[in-house]
């Protein structure tokens, strides 16, 4: 049992601190070194007319999420906020959104071919992070 003051505030998602949460993650893991390196961004439509963005790179060196556009993004996902969440809470498939027109790709989406490895590796590196975050409004 944790002692009251070693709990963990859980990461609100989209916020700065969950895109270091995610950071933090898969800077940790020892799988996710990729050449040449590949650049996803996702655009999150909150409904307000702001969108948050955040990339995940994957270079030699492994893996970052940054909360800002750092690099020039090999993919860009974009969707809207009821869809983001859904994924990332992993009720919903990327491939069940991209179906019914609720998550669109830009730039090269035939880079995301054949890596599934990584993908799986990624998935596994950000479990924790993903099992702690909450949602905006959500209590």
């Amino acid at each position: 049992m944790n002692a009251v003051g070693s709990i963990r505030p859980m990461a609100e998602f989209l916020s700065d601190a969950w895109v270091a949460e995610l950071d933090a993650a898969v800077q940790a893991a020892d799988d996710l070194a990729v050449d040449p390196p590949l650049v996803i961004e996702q655009v999150v439509s909150r409904g307000d007319g702001t969108d948050a963005v955040y990339q995940v790179r994957f270079a030699p060196d492994g893996a970052s999420v940054t909360g800002a556009r750092t690099a020039r993004a090999d993919v860009v996902l974009v969707t809207d906020g009821e869809t983001a969440w859904a994924l990332q809470q992993g009720t919903l498939r990327a491939q069940d959104a991209f179906a019914r027109g609720a998550l669109k790709l830009r730039g090269r989406p035939e880079l995301l071919s054949a890596r599934a490895e990584l993908f799986a590796a990624f998935e596994r590196a950000v479990a924790s992070v993903r099992a702690g975050t909450t949602r905006l409004g959500a209590r």
